[in-house]
């Protein structure tokens, strides 16, 4: 058991650019379009697994109205 005095590491998500997770995930062009516009992602923003699954589903739920 460790002590009390003892740091513990908190594991952190990591961080990639979006477009790597776009890649790893099969992310369609369209659907990642819509999410790095909603979310104002710059070019190589980096962002955990968690946010940009967040930023796609708030894309796809976005609705879109024609005039």
């Amino acid at each position: 058991m460790p002590r009390k005095d003892e740091t513990q590491e908190v594991q952190e998500e990591p961080r990639r650019p979006y477009e790597e997770w776009a890649r790893e995930l099969g992310t369609p062009g369209w659907l990642l379009a819509a999410a790095k516009t909603k979310a104002g992602w710059a070019l190589g923003q980096e962002v955990t697994r968690k946010e940009y699954e967040a930023a796609l589903e708030a894309a796809q739920g976005e609705v879109i109205r024609n005039g």
